[in-house]
């Protein structure tokens, strides 16, 4: 399906000319994230996070300018084709985050946040520490961290980056949450990593998945409601009980 800045703005509140210039993008050439893609948003959370996370960064005080610069958009680019390296297992993860830290640091304005990262990242599976702002304490929601290295390349006297940060794992915990339920069989099947199965299948993995929903509502209420609401209705129509009341019916035999 193709999303337009309309669709973007009337489904998540993105500003329209953010929505715009990330619409009429031209897919970047040899770039293994938009292999066989012939627009730069189709309709998957997988893509239009991009215009979603940018319209969040302006909200917190980036200049819209540098947020929609071809150097931005290229640095972007590049982190996310690195990351698809990962994905098709043509790289490690570790192998990743030491590449993208020497490729990300001509552009780092962020000094703290770089250093922040770059300790973090180059974890065999990034976790978050006992008082870091990175991470959670899944690894599986953590997976797509790489991404913040964009954001040290973003400054100015207004931008509230703790807040950035915060809205980031709210984002990523909405939508990583949805692909793991979706997800759950096939990765119990392939032993691979789901929040789901990592946070318990029984009472307590519940309560954990249900708090990490309602503090991302509660901090997207703060940045944008739209999302906040969004969240709120799409988890609404999701029974989440009964991954976790009923583990055996998500076994594999």
């Amino acid at each position: 399906m193709f999303l337009t800045r309309d669709d973007l703005k009337l489904s998540f509140g993105v500003d329209l000319e953010i929505g715009e210039a990330f619409i009429n993008r031209t897919v970047p050439v040899e770039n293994l994230y938009w292999e066989n893609r012939k627009i730069y948003i189709p309709s998957s959370p997988g893509y239009y996070f991009m215009p979603i996370y940018a319209d969040m960064l302006f909200r917190l005080g980036v200049d819209k300018s540098m947020l929609l610069s071809d150097d931005q958009f290229r640095l972007n680019e590049t982190i996310l084709h690195e990351a698809a390296m990962v994905e098709h297992q043509q790289i490690t993860w570790i192998e990743h985050a030491e590449k993208l830290c020497k490729m990300v640091q001509p552009y780092v304005l962020q000094m703290e946040l770089f250093q922040e990262l770059s300790a973090y990242l180059v974890q065999k599976k990034p976790v978050q520490k006992s008082g870091s702002r990175l991470g959670t304490p899944f690894p599986s929601l953590n997976r797509a961290d790489s991404y913040l290295f964009s954001l040290t390349a973003l400054k100015s006297s207004r931008f509230n980056l703790q807040l950035a940060l915060a809205g980031w794992y709210a984002l990523m915990t909405y939508f990583l949450i949805l692909d793991d339920l979706s997800d759950i069989q096939e990765d119990l099947l392939n032993n691979e990593e789901n929040t789901i199965v990592d946070a318990g299948l029984n009472s307590g993995g519940l309560q954990t998945i249900q708090f990490m929903i309602d503090q991302s509502v509660a901090v997207m209420k703060v940045i944008n409601p739209i999302i906040a609401n969004r969240i709120d209705h799409s988890l609404s129509q999701i029974n989440l009980e009964s991954y976790f009341s009923n583990p055996e019916k998500n076994k594999i035999r």
